[in-house]
């Protein structure tokens, strides 16, 4: 557990997404990580299996066990079909996989492969049990994405009351389990009260967080079917017998639902899952949409009722001590206030938001945008921490006097602002997820971490120049650079060809 959330803090997502162009193989390579006696097939050149083996999504779990098609010159000229059907033809023979799953890679895109005809003729004609992931984009997901989703979100109420689902086309993950949805599952007679849950995106924890869930569902009646898509092949083929599907990514269940009737419910709902109440609501909507309401209610009572008293002694503590939020994502600044001052209890005096003209850029940000984004985290301050004061990009000067009255500054691992007054807790593993447990265990950790806080002047990380304006990138001319090139060339690149 330790070495899986050290090195995911290492490399964590936002800083793949902020910094790095992802290539979408890296999301297949993650799904196909889950399952159970798969074999991935990069169809492409060597180089792109061996840079994929310690893959962006599974750096905590290096994947050896990636097969390429080998693409050379001559193929990439004259076409690679035939080569790849000798490769899943060799990989069914040497490994007896449950299941090969063949990944595109931009050369085979370009070139227009038929990676799926290829599968389909081999799954019929031979019998060997190969399916194809298309591919959607060249590249990890739509680079507009996220300013297509901050705008649609400045209309959202902060409590999540309004649902907000939007298709997210690149990301290899939701391509490969698109591929599952159309060609591994099969019909089947529903099983009433049972679900699915997708299995990416729940931290560290997951494994265990999904294991908790799962007892509390049973506690209501409701059995877990399949877990998606880190269930065996044979679940994975049944898990149209489920009434409804727990998911984080929307399109693959969308699919489903066309082919099978199973309905789904949308949990990476920013606001509406965030905190205890948010655990509460997410089992409602569960009841709601299972019929079951009246049963699930009494359970939740009566375990949100052993979570408070599981934390009381926490949160009196805790509510003993005032920090320094600081926030680098306008978007996600009322879900961190509402973390720290409500599910833990701790005063906090000020709300810290960087938002520097190069996220502005980045993001698209208007006036009229700005505005909205920040009128919610007002709306978050009135609802959550009405002594809190928002303050925007303070200099030095005033975060150094912020600091000398704070126990400690929380909400970042940015060392740069050791040393100037008040102790860094890193923002480390600190999201409650969706398991009464896990917010039991969160809170009870943040005590820990806030009684045993003291201020780290003589690390190694303190001598290097890390920019607060900038972080995690390092002062000086070389790194700036390679960021705003990046920048330029990825994020804004339509409007450098208009030029």
């Amino acid at each position: 557990m330790f070495s899986e959330e050290f090195l995911t803090l290492m490399y964590p997502s936002s800083l793949l997404h902020r910094f790095g162009v992802n290539g979408k193989i890296s999301g297949s390579i993650g799904a196909v990580g889950e399952m159970r006696n798969v074999i991935p097939i990069i169809h492409g050149p060597k180089g792109c299996s061996f840079h994929y083996r310690y893959s962006a999504r599974r750096r905590h779990q290096p994947f050896y066990n990636i097969i390429t098609s080998d693409l050379t010159e001559a193929e990439i000229i004259y076409g690679g079909e035939e080569k790849l059907c000798q490769t899943i033809l060799n990989a069914n023979e040497v490994y007896h996989p449950d299941l090969i799953m063949v990944i595109s890679s931009p050369v085979s895109d370009i070139l227009g492969e038929d990676t799926r005809t290829v599968s389909e003729a081999l799954r019929s004609q031979q019998g060997i049990p190969v399916v194809s992931i298309a591919s959607e984009l060249f590249s990890h997901r739509d680079k507009n994405f996220t300013r297509k989703r901050l705008k649609e979100l400045a209309n959202q109420k902060i409590t999540g009351d309004n649902r907000l689902e939007m298709e997210l086309k690149g990301c290899g993950f939701t391509e490969a389990l698109y591929a599952l949805v159309e060609q591994v599952m099969l019909p089947a007679e529903m099983v009433p009260y049972s679900v699915n849950i997708e299995t990416l995106g729940w931290g560290s924890e997951g494994k265990r967080i999904l294991t908790e869930i799962e007892c509390f569902l049973n506690r209501c009646g409701i059995s877990v079917n399949c877990r998606i898509p880190s269930a065996p092949l044979e679940r994975l083929v049944q898990a149209p017998r489920a009434q409804l599907n727990l998911v984080k990514r929307v399109r693959w269940a969308k699919r489903m639902k066309e082919r099978f009737g199973t309905d789904y419910l949308h949990i990476a709902q920013l606001g509406r899952y965030t905190g205890l109440d948010g655990i509460c609501t997410f089992y409602r909507d569960i009841g709601s949409a299972l019929g079951l309401d009246e049963i699930m209610e009494r359970e939740i009572q009566l375990v949100r009722k052993q979570a408070l008293a599981q934390t009381e002694e926490a949160r009196v503590t805790l509510s003993n001590f005032h920090g320094v939020l600081i926030c680098r994502d306008v978007q996600m600044a009322p879900f961190e206030l509402k973390l720290y001052a409500q599910d833990y209890g701790i005063g906090i005096t000020d709300l810290c938001i960087i938002l520097t003209e190069e996220m502005r850029r980045d993001l698209d940000l208007t006036e009229k945008l700005e505005r909205k984004l920040m009128t919610r985290v007002q709306d978050a301050v009135n609802l959550y921490s009405k002594e809190t004061r928002i303050r925007v990009n303070p200099d030095d000067a005033m975060l150094r006097k912020l600091f000398s009255s704070a126990d400690a500054i929380v909400g970042t691992s940015d060392f740069s602002l050791e040393g100037k007054g008040a102790p860094l807790i890193p923002g480390m593993n600190e999201n409650t997820s969706l398991s009464f447990e896990s917010y039991v265990r969160s809170v009870n950790r943040m005590r820990e971490r806030m009684l045993s806080r003291k201020e780290r002047n003589s690390l190694l990380l303190n001598q290097m120049t890390f920019s607060t304006r900038h972080y995690p990138l390092i002062d000086g001319s070389k790194g700036l650079a390679a960021r705003e090139l990046w920048s330029r060339l990825w994020l804004h690149r339509e409007e450098m060809v208009s030029k």
